[in-house]
């Protein structure tokens, strides 16, 4: 499949998930609706660009093209595994812990947040580290710990941007 007709399919369906909302929220909602800000998503370009280009010592078309697709990737993905995991995240503190009943804790207690950043940060940096891996053919293990920081400044910039509307 040639290059432009991958992406005007990636857009499409992006596209066609971004009018998708739900009755019930819970934080992984926020994070997903606050990833396609475009403030947000321009500085998480720019921050996994240099990321992309530093550890992988390819030239800077190459890491551009890299980072877009990645992140076009990712973004199709996250708007369904990232909602999915703050339901996940939800049914363990509620239903396996029973965290609201024991501790009072509800699903916007801050623990809720920060297990919901934190699974955004590994959704994202699973992706777009197989991604590379598979592009770049770079190792896995040499670049999930410098994507898992990129990815934590990029969801971090979101929280910021979207969920504490600065």
């Amino acid at each position: 499949m040639n290059i432009k007709k991958l992406i005007l399919a990636v857009s499409l369906i992006i596209l066609i998930t971004l009018p998708v909302t739900a009755d019930l929220i819970w934080p992984s909602l926020y994070i997903a609706k606050g990833m396609l800000s475009i403030k947000v998503i321009l500085l998480g370009l720019i921050i996994e660009l240099f990321f992309v280009k530093y550890f992988t010592r390819v030239s800077w078309k190459k890491a551009s093209i890299v980072t877009f697709l990645m992140n076009l990737i990712t973004t199709m993905l996250g708007m369904i595994l990232i909602p999915l995991s703050g339901l996940g995240s939800e049914f363990i503190f509620d239903f396996v812990f029973h965290a609201y009943d024991k501790f009072g804790i509800g699903t916007f207690h801050w623990s809720h947040w920060l297990a919901a950043y934190l699974l955004v940060i590994f959704i994202n940096t699973f992706i777009e580290g197989l991604f590379i891996k598979l592009t770049l053919k770079a190792k896995l293990i040499k670049i999930f710990w410098w994507l898992m920081i990129a990815n934590a400044i990029s969801v971090f910039i979101c929280f910021l941007f979207y969920v504490l509307s600065l």
